[in-house]
This record gives structure tokens, C-alpha cells and sequence, in this order.
């Protein structure tokens, strides 16, 4: 975010409401003698965020059966066709794992 809105430690202690109200609209950087120290967003922002970077990981056989038929049945992109043909040149079977 090279175009986020930055403010200095002493905007922030003096301009509190104003600091707090930028943060509302997008998030802002808290800066301490012209450096980025801190981000400031909204509470919905963060929310968002921390929802989109927490992946789940399964163990193959711990995979739900609803992952794994959707696993099963996706089709890749026909761009990426050649990766089809280096599945095949490594013998791996039916694009799943070797035996």
C-alpha cells in the first residue's frame, strides 16, 4: 500500500478524531521521525483481513468430503494444459499422487 495516507505520532496524539476517521476510510500509517512504524484501519478492515489469511490445511485423509469432491471434479484452465502433458511425462497417474 505504497499510496496509504500516513500520518506522524504527533498527529496522532494531537488529531486523535481525525487520525481515527481517516482509519475508518481506509488504512493508514502511523509514522515516528518519517518512517512507517504502524497501521490503523477499522475494526471491519481488520476483520476482513484476518479472515482471508487464515487458510485451512487437512491431512489428505482428514480432507471433508465436500473439499474433496470438489477436488475431484475441478477442471484446470486450459492455459495451463502443458501441465497436463508434464503430469503424464512424470508418470504420475490420473493427475494424482504416484504410486
Amino acid at each position: 500500500m505504497k499510496d496509504m495516507q500516513e500520518f506522524s505520532s504527533q498527529d496522532l496524539q494531537k488529531r486523535t478524531s481525525a487520525v481515527q476517521d481517516a482509519a475508518l476510510v481506509a488504512p493508514i500509517a502511523i509514522t515516528h521521525h518519517g518512517r512507517r512504524r504502524h497501521v490503523l484501519m477499522s475494526i471491519t478492515e481488520y476483520e476482513r483481513l484476518d479472515g482471508a489469511v487464515s487458510p485451512k490445511v487437512y491431512r489428505l485423509a482428514e480432507l471433508p468430503d465436500d473439499l474433496a469432491e470438489a477436488l475431484a471434479t475441478a477442471e484446470m484452465d486450459s492455459r495451463h494444459a502443458h501441465l497436463d502433458k508434464l503430469l503424464d511425462e512424470h508418470g504420475v497417474k490420473e493427475h494424482g499422487v504416484k504410486p
